[in-house]
């Protein structure tokens, strides 16, 4: 699985480390920008396969990949 992140997010780096606990097999990269203006810096978000996903907070995040 390949998760794109933004480094714009405020806590990107928590954000990097709990995807990296949930998804060990996953290749995460933090990108300058994935397309995602004005979400991507207040709430996490996150681009999977091509597929833009976003949430209030960091577990509905991780919940929404593992649908994906």
């Amino acid at each position: 699985m390949k998760i794109q992140l933004c480094k714009k997010f405020i806590h990107h780096d928590m954000l990097e480390k709990k995807l990296s606990k949930a998804f060990p097999d996953a290749t995460i990269m933090t990108k300058s920008c994935i397309d995602m203006c004005k979400v991507c810096k207040n709430k996490p978000a996150a681009s999977v396969h091509g597929e833009k996903l976003k949430a209030k907070d960091i577990a509905k995040l991780i919940s929404k990949i593992e649908k994906a």
